[in-house]
């Protein structure tokens, strides 16, 4: 089934085991057991989603309720005190966002619009769509950025924004994170309510001006490894499910390795590294 018109809180209340969730067991059970029942958004996430709906679905502008006071020198007033209370009190339901963050997310979002590669993708289509799915796992979920029909294909598209959108910064990255999982997860999830399968696309723009922008194909052999490393944590879930452990990332003692590149430095004086001593 899709239910893509609930918003963002309904689906993260729906049951179901999702791949932000579950690649907290590459840190260890016992984060992603902490992480089940203390969520917090930092203050990159909440830039996401701002910079989301106003790339996505700029209809939802009014859903934006933007601080703009400022002091004298021209800067930011402090959020805190009994203005910003009566502020977000005044936006409550809203999502709250100083005026040079808005600034930022707007220029982002203006910065994809003027892609022609983009908009190739964004152009039509559906944002937001959330899936649900079982395997034998249990209730899976997963909510995608876009949705389109592209010559009677179905294109599961991403936006991601970045420091450094080029190839291999950017391949560092998705590494690093986890993304790779991530396009695993929806491109499997996707077939298992379909029986369609899905090319994956990611629009990628940077954080900072000129806000590039690349578009990426993401090939099979990404997606099979994505898919290799989210099957071996699910199945780590269901050996902690079962046995009601958690542990963390290590239960014995463990010999300290240093990488590689150090040892590139042998006999070379400590403060050539940089380091202090």
């Amino acid at each position: 089934m899709t239910f893509s018109r609930i918003s963002f809180d309904a689906y993260r209340d729906a049951p179901g085991l999702n791949i932000s969730a579950l690649k907290h067991y590459r840190h260890s059970p016992e984060m992603f057991l902490h992480r089940l029942s203390h969520r917090h958004e930092t203050a990159s996430m909440a830039f996401g989603t701002l910079a989301h709906l106003l790339t996505l679905e700029p209809h939802r502008r009014d859903e934006v309720a933007v601080w703009d006071r400022r002091t004298e020198s021209g800067a930011m007033s402090p959020r805190r005190g009994k203005e910003w209370e009566a502020f977000k009190a005044a936006s409550e339901g809203k999502i709250l966002a100083t005026a040079d963050q808005f600034s930022e997310a707007a220029a982002l979002a203006d910065a994809v619009s003027r892609s022609d590669l983009a908009q190739r993708y964004l152009a039509q289509g559906e944002p937001e769509v959330s899936l649900a799915w079982q395997w034998p796992i249990g209730a899976c979920k997963g909510r995608i950025d876009w949705l389109t029909e592209i010559g009677g294909e179905y294109v599961i598209v991403g936006l991601k924004t970045a420091r450094d959108c080029r190839p291999f910064q950017f391949g560092a990255a998705c590494a690093k994170l986890g993304y790779h999982l991530q396009w695993a997860w929806y491109h499997d999830g996707f077939f298992e309510m379909t029986g369609k399968n899905a090319r994956m696309v990611e629009v990628v723009v940077e954080s900072e001006a000129p806000h590039s922008v690349i578009v990426y194909n993401i090939p099979d052999d990404v997606i099979e490894q994505g898919r290799q490393e989210y099957q071996d944590l699910c199945a780590i879930h269901a050996d902690c499910t079962a046995s009601g452990e958690w542990p963390g990332p290590a239960t014995t003692e463990v010999n300290l390795s240093l990488p590689s590149w150090v040892y590139g430095h042998d006999g070379d004086d400590v403060s050539s590294l940089g380091l202090e001593v």
